[in-house]
């Protein structure tokens, strides 16, 4: 073999025995940006794995702290994860912006934002642009990207003034050969840059810190409010409810954009905490029918209502809309499997005798699907349910005159939802707001009727009673004397969620590889790192039998107490130096404490509950 052979086939060749005989050397405390420079260059050119040398160590800056929470071992795997810890003496936030918890959730949504944004200002976030094997890759950090709505993250945790950031890193190479000098400059160059510009008070415009904060505070403060104004939402005057596309949550800012104005009749004021007095239009408990033609506003209108039980930043268009926090959609889902659930209620009488007390199918139909939907959330706590009439099945919301008597009652199992909204409301204590344009019967179940004209409402209630009264519908009730029951669930998760999870795009968790369970129809996730964190709890609640001891409302609550738990200090279990290293938890971090990242994003319980609901092979066990 010529010399230049043996060149390549030593720096390239022969990956996987090197790779496979390299054993990576722990133990050594590096404390300065210097030391991990030189241990940086004695890894250059090693094999990949090599790497791995930078678990066990803290990196002391003078501004911050660096930890290595997990190293990739192949420069093709998902990225490293890094911690970067900076004290509350050096970050210098006064205590008036994270004393609440509110504060502190806004604060670290404010921040996240802010360490996004230096990264992309830095192109930090851009990796090298590699044309062949052998040119370098890496050398980039990652962070999740915050959308419209403020959150909370474990991407940055607060604990008394003190800050930990979470992102990830992919360490660079050649091939699989480690390029010391790109991590060198990220990692000692630019990563305090970075710090400093966004984790540091000084760095940062106190009056735009303030408005976050504040923007957050006043929403959170109205939906508390809500109740006690006989309320369960609230739409302020001048909101901007569309958005640009069908692919983007921004604002909508060209062509005919209407802000949004509150029907006099309907009109609430509140003085908020900040001082700032809002005027809007108040949605009461009962049902509520929003009509109109088409294009008019009304699905836009719902949209909005169904993100109210979120916050969201200021210039969004829809900051201080909010909702009952309890909110959720019920929609058709052809092919959802359902187990164990009662929904008599709605469905009876199947033919073949089948149990619909303790119905299960692994293939629901449009009315199967939504009767189901209504009775677990109802099971859970919800106390608003909303929908649109363009995604419900037509035989679960309404059933004619006519059909009622070319169908006879004894041979219809279906009891349409209009036979059931008032008790589900007067007995169950459940609200609903329906998008209706094409079945006025629901008129004469309504308590207010709000017409969207031009996507400006009107309170067309008076009006649409009257209209009513002129043409009696004459239907038979069909919904019997009483709501009916709603059980509560013991449930068994399958075993299969104890595999690896991995949330596929903020639509899709898949378990242990092969097991899929699609969330595209819970359209109120919003951001995949609740798709994660959801997946993670599943697993979670599956090692530790939970669902088993007690019933799936009692368990869910349980885990939203959880995560209410503070931010605190801890010990970093990785750290080799002798003096243990007091890094940050997160109140997410519960239900994967053997690797922590900054990939979670809170959902709501019935988020949780809907996706363990449309797991395939639950089983109810009492």
């Amino acid at each position: 073999m010529s010399n230049r052979g043996q060149y390549y086939k030593q720096k390239y060749g022969n990956k996987r025995q090197r790779q496979a005989s390299y054993q990576p050397q722990r133990g050594t405390s590096i404390r300065t940006p210097r030391d991990l420079a030189e241990h940086l260059s004695q890894l250059n050119h090693k094999p990949y794995g090599a790497y791995q040398d930078l678990l066990g160590h803290h990196y002391t800056f003078r501004d911050f702290t660096l930890v290595f929470e997990k190293v990739q071992k192949d420069p093709f795997a998902t990225a490293s994860q890094i911690r970067v810890l900076i004290q509350d003496q050096v970050a210098k936030f006064p205590s008036d912006y994270y004393f609440t918890t509110d504060r502190r959730t806004a604060l670290s949504d404010y921040l996240t934002r802010q360490l996004v944004k230096q990264i992309h200002a830095l192109k930090m976030d851009q990796q090298f642009q590699s044309q062949s094997w052998h040119d370098v890759k890496g050398g980039n950090f990652e962070m999740t990207h915050p959308g419209q709505q403020i959150l909370e993250r474990n991407s940055i945790i607060i604990c008394d003034g003190t800050i930990e950031a979470r992102f990830t890193f992919n360490l660079p190479a050649r091939g699989r050969t480690i390029v010391a000098q790109r991590a060198i400059e990220v990692l000692t160059k630019q990563l305090p840059v970075i710090i400093t510009r966004a984790l540091k008070f000084t760095s940062h415009d106190p009056q735009d810190l303030q408005a976050h904060i504040q923007c957050y505070e006043d929403q959170q403060w109205l939906r508390r409010e809500l109740p006690s104004q006989n309320l369960i939402a609230f739409v302020p005057d001048g909101a901007i409810l569309p958005r640009a596309s069908g692919i983007s949550d921004q604002p909508l800012t060209s062509g005919n954009v209407v802000p949004f104005a509150s029907p006099d009749t309907l009109k609430i004021k509140f003085m908020c905490p900040s001082g700032m007095q809002i005027t809007g239009m108040g949605i009461r408990p009962g049902v509520t029918m929003i009509a109109g033609g088409g294009y008019h506003g009304k699905s836009t209108l719902l949209e909005s209502l169904e993100q109210g039980i979120y916050n969201h930043i200021p210039g969004d268009g829809r900051e201080f809309l909010v909702c009952d926090p309890t909110l959720c959609k019920v929609r058709s889902e052809d092919g959802r499997s359902i187990e164990g659930i009662d929904i008599s209620v709605y469905i009876d009488n199947l033919p073949f005798d089948m149990n619909t007390k303790s119905f299960s199918t692994q293939d629901a139909s449009g009315s199967t699907s939504m009767a189901a939907s209504i009775q677990e959330l109802v099971e859970v706590g919800s106390k608003v349910l909303v929908y649109d009439e363009d995604t419900c099945a037509t035989n679960f919301m309404i059933r004619d005159q006519r059909m009622q008597r070319i169908i006879k009652k004894e041979n219809e199992p279906i009891t349409p939802l209009i036979y059931k909204i008032r008790s589900l409301y007067e007995e169950m204590g459940v609200s609903s707001i329906l998008v209706i344009g094409g079945c006025g019967d629901y008129i004469d179940v309504s308590d207010t009727i709000i017409e969207m004209r031009s996507y400006v409402p009107r309170n067309i209630t008076q009006y649409a009673k009257e209209i009513a009264s002129q043409y009696p519908n004459d239907l038979r009730q069909e919904g019997g004397e009483s709501y009916g029951n709603v059980a509560q669930r013991t449930l068994d998760i399958p075993a299969y969620t104890k595999g690896k999870v991995i949330a596929r795009g903020g639509t899709t968790i898949v378990f242990d590889k092969q097991e899929e369970l699609p969330l595209a129809t819970v359209t109120s996730l919003i951001e995949q790192g609740q798709t994660r964190w959801i997946g993670s709890a599943i697993k979670y609640l599956c090692q530790k039998s939970l669902t088993k001891q007690n019933t799936l409302k009692n368990t869910l609550e349980q885990l939203d107490r959880m995560m209410e738990r503070d931010p605190k200090i801890s010990e970093d279990s990785n750290s080799s130096s002798s003096s243990s290293v007091q890094m940050l938890e997160s109140p997410m971090d519960f239900i994967e404490p053997e690797y922590i990242h900054g990939e979670y994003v809170r959902p709501t319980l019935f988020q949780v509950a809907q996706a363990i609901n449309r797991l395939r092979g639950i089983r109810v066990i009492n």
